[in-house]
């Protein structure tokens, strides 16, 4: 992948940012990062290019569609091209089917819907001039359903989900594969502050309620990083429209320890 060019959204902290970096460090040397929070950005920005990658940035929110343009532009003026696109940028705003407010909905379905939909579409027509390309949703095992404080972010991821598949059906005649991950539960800063600042967590919930995982840790940003960076590689190079459960539970099945008589 060493001549790729990748764009990602959310790239300045979290599962973004763990995208950047996986990649770069698999040969993608060329990247163009796009977050809402400048300072941040450019933080990350600055580490990855002393670290010896091309990096150029666009702080912006991306759920307006020109600033969506405006991204593509940038990462098309520096680089002339863009191979892959990893939409990670999203929100976790809280609300259920009774409590949820417009404002609420109207932010959730612009930054986990709008936003991905209006860069696949800019993107992908440059991907169509080239006959060539892959763009990975990062969306959320809650797209199968979720508790009901996270309703009406579930059907945002859900909505992501068809989203994906639908693209990936129109795209593949033009080389373009389409992918979205179904996310676990991962430890990033917003999750962490979600935890410790709503749900009043203690400072090291992740470690306990890690523990208590089949696999004894919650994901990391680490975890999608590398399956991407899979993705986007020439071994998968046969696969479109996949949607992965990036999960240590399985949907659809009972765990084979609730309800275990205990000697």
């Amino acid at each position: 992948m060493s001549s790729c060019v990748a764009l990602i959204t959310g790239a300045a902290q979290g599962v973004g940012e763990g995208v950047a970096r996986r990649l770069s460090q698999d040969g993608v040397k060329k990247l163009a990062l796009a977050d809402l929070d400048d300072a941040l950005l450019e933080e990350t920005a600055t580490s990855m290019r002393k670290a010896g990658a091309q990096v150029v940035t666009f702080a912006g929110d991306l759920s307006v569609v020109a600033n969506c343009a405006k991204a593509t532009e940038i990462a098309i003026k520096a680089f002339g091209q863009i191979d892959i696109l990893a939409n990670c940028a999203g929100s976790t705003a809280r609300g259920g089917i009774l409590d949820t407010s417009e404002k609420t909905f109207d932010h959730l379905f612009s930054v986990n819907v709008k936003a991905p939909f209006f860069m696949t579409q800019h993107v992908a027509r440059e991907m169509m001039k080239r006959k060539s390309g892959v763009i990975v949703n990062i969306a959320s095992m809650l797209a199968h359903g979720g508790p009901p404080f996270l309703l009406t972010y579930s059907t945002t991821k859900a909505a992501i989900v068809t989203m994906t598949k639908s693209s990936a059906n129109t795209l593949k005649r033009d080389g373009i594969r389409v992918f979205v991950i179904n996310l676990g539960w991962t430890v990033t800063p917003t999750e962490h502050r979600m935890q410790t600042k709503i749900h009043n967590y203690p400072e090291d919930w992740a470690e306990k309620v890690g523990q208590e995982q089949p696999f004894g840790r919650l994901l990391t940003p680490e975890d999608p990083a590398g399956l991407i960076s899979f993705l986007c590689s020439n071994d998968a190079s046969m696969m479109t429209g996949a949607i992965i459960d990036l999960e240590q539970f399985v949907i659809g099945t009972t765990d084979t320890n609730l309800g275990a008589v205990k000697n």
